[in-house]
């Protein structure tokens, strides 16, 4: 940082003082305007960051702004410079401290709590009517003057540093107060009044509860991971002593989604006034010794009941609560043995930018993060397409019966009637029997017989042909030996019967056959269990570095999808061997395309469950790092 010879040469109306602090916007020294003698404080932006010619434009555009906000609630910016390398602003000096400091110092009963944050509102709605957002909103950015009037300082700074992005270092530390910050804030999404009305929601919940929403386990990574995909712990948990209807306000305050809160500050000022004075009297803003420098919507709601029609709450002793005022409440001071104090030399938590910190060295919160959305969804998705998969290949797609060319009765497999449109079942272990009876045209000069066995009426797996011999009652007879081939045949076969007369094919008669012995005993079995288990093992393979690392890879997203549609082919395999259903193109096809959408979709939810596992092991690795340097 610059030394008080640096910035007296670029303030010369101002005398220059000491280090008063080091906050998310860099050093702040104390000085003081010689014509009139007005104590000031000068925050300096790190010269790493303002020697980058963006950030230097957004300090000009936004301090412009800055200064023309005119709110007692609002520090006052009275300068800025943008000069040999440095930006500064100059603001109004307030000597009563932080409301962090008083907090832990004093505690704060529910009165003062709500009342801090009510004015706190009435700032904010000012700001975001003049197009500022805060985005940094906490109790260390709130301060007192020396009379107890607070105000709201550090407007914008976040945006003038960052733009539109929360910042981060490559290694994870997050410039900003992970507590407060919204979730949208972190994953670099638009923001609105919504963002800032969280952060003063977070603020009242810990003003009135002495705790955060959420843990402050891990670093700033953990943390506000935890903002964006968990559920504040209810107000009501741990702080049983607050009523529900102002408990209710903070926990709508602080919704995950935007949509979900207070669409302005002043809502939010005004819902906390209304359960206050419903729950307080009217004369519970006097008690809290925070004065409040405005009218408007905000100062009204402490004016006037709005309890639920019905007769008010009576206080022990006849009288109503909106006449008598209730009995103050306990003070609330942090939780712990001793008042809890912010970790401090820890970027990620105190916002505090390093001195050599460069522009460059700098990085959305969102690429640190690499948030996706919540994998269940997708697995949801992975779930269903994988049992589309499985009906369709037990539904056996385009398995329609086939025509009868034979007469009911007139030949028989194995004992059963080839034209009944029923199963036969084949054990090829043993010679089967065919039987012929009499047949008219063509047919019935047949003198031999032939039975052919394959799949998807057009792969064949196996024939073999017998002589027929005349039988009693004008029957012919033959065996046809398929032994050789019996561990080629398995589950659900298509079968045909074909007559020959001089070795002229006269007749062919299609029914469907089973091989009656167990898949697993059979060449195309044992092909499947392999293939299945090699199928499974490569696809572990593919998701692997995936759910590891959470790395986007287009070579295993490729390979999924290949994956899937092979195990698809695989599901129609185990339908024929389990003789659920025949073998057909169509089916084959919809299970290659429903497994290849399985396996993408597998892909992609391992692809968003290893970036979230990635970021859980960096943060256990930052709250070690922590553990070993404390």
């Amino acid at each position: 940082m610059s030394d008080a010879a640096s910035l007296a040469a670029v303030l010369p109306n101002y005398e220059i003082a000491g280090e008063l602090g080091r906050g998310g916007f860099g050093v702040v020294r104390a000085g003081r305007h010689r014509q009139l003698d007005r104590a000031v404080a000068i925050k300096e932006l790190p010269a790493a960051l303002a020697n980058d010619p963006v950030v230097r434009a957004r300090f000009v555009t936004e301090a412009r702004v800055l200064a023309s906000l005119d709110h007692p609630h609002i520090v006052p910016v009275y300068d800025y410079v943008e000069q040999d390398g440095l930006c500064l602003l100059v603001m109004e000096s307030l000597s009563g401290g932080t409301v962090w400091q008083s907090f832990t110092a004093h505690g704060y009963t529910p009165e003062t709590a709500c009342a801090v944050v009510m004015v706190t509102c009435a700032g904010l709605h000012y700001a975001h009517g003049h197009g500022v957002l805060h985005r940094d909103v906490k109790p260390e950015n709130l301060l007192f003057t020396e009379a107890g009037q607070l105000k709201v300082t550090d407007f914008g700074i976040a945006k003038v540093i960052g733009g539109g992005d929360a910042l981060a270092t490559s290694a994870g530390d997050i410039l900003g107060t992970p507590a407060y910050m919204a979730p949208e804030q972190a994953e670099g999404k638009d923001l609105g009044p919504p963002a800032d009305v969280y952060a003063a929601g977070v603020m009242l919940y810990e003003l009135l509860s002495g705790r955060l929403p959420f843990s402050e386990e891990g670093g700033g990574i953990a943390i506000v991971f935890r903002h964006v995909t968990e559920q504040p712990v209810p107000l009501s948990q741990v702080a049983p002593q607050i009523p529900k209807p102002l408990a209710d306000v903070v926990m709508r305050a602080i919704a995950t989604s935007p949509g979900d809160r207070y669409p302005t500050a002043e809502a939010f000022g005004v819902a906390i006034g209304e359960a206050a004075t419903q729950l307080y009297g009217v004369g519970w803003l006097q008690r809290a010794d925070v004065p409040v420098m405005v009218g408007g919507p905000i100062l009204a709601s402490t004016e006037r009941m709005t309890a639920p029609a019905g007769p008010p709450p009576v206080a022990p002793g006849g009288e109503s609560r909106a006449t008598r005022a209730a009995p103050a409440p306990e003070p609330i001071v942090p939780a712990g043995p001793a008042p809890r104090v912010r970790p401090s030399a820890s970027l990620h938590v105190k916002g505090m930018v390093s001195p050599t910190a460069s522009a460059e060295s700098l990085v959305p919160v969102r690429q640190v993060l690499d948030l996706p959305p919540w994998p269940r969804p997708l697995a949801l998705v992975s779930a269903a397409l994988a049992a589309l998969t499985v009906v369709l290949a037990i539904a056996g797609l385009g398995g329609g019966g086939s025509t009868s060319v034979l007469p009911h009765g007139a030949a028989r497999v194995a004992g059963a009637d080839v034209a009944a449109g029923t199963t036969v079942p084949l054990d090829l272990t043993k010679k089967v029997a065919v039987t012929v009876g009499r047949l008219g045209g063509a047919a019935a000069a047949a003198d031999a017989v032939e039975l052919r066995l394959g799949v998807a009426k057009t792969s064949l797996i196996t024939s073999s042909r017998g002589r027929l011999a005349a039988g009693p009652g004008g029957v012919q007879s033959a065996t046809v030996d398929m032994r050789a081939d019996r561990y080629l045949a398995a589950g659900r076969l298509d079968a045909e019967l074909v007559l020959y007369k001089a070795g002229q094919e006269v007749a062919t008669q299609p029914f469907a056959a089973r091989a009656d012995r167990p898949f697993y005993t059979t060449v195309p079995g044992v092909l499947a269990c392999a293939a299945l288990l090699f199928l499974l093992a490569y696809a572990e393979a593919l998701i692997r570095p995936l759910r590891r690392r959470g790395r986007r890879r287009i070579t295993s997203w490729i390979g999924m999808t290949f994956v899937g549609a092979a195990l698809g082919l695989v599901a129609v395999a185990f339908a024929w061997l389990l003789d659920l259903a025949p073998v057909r193109v169509p089916g084959l096809v919809g299970c290659a395309a429903s497994g290849a959408a399985m396996g993408l979709a597998v892909a992609v939810t391992m692809t968003q469950a290893g970036r979230r596992a990635r970021i859980r092991r960096v943060a256990r690795k930052q709250q070690v790092a922590k553990n070993l340097a404390g």
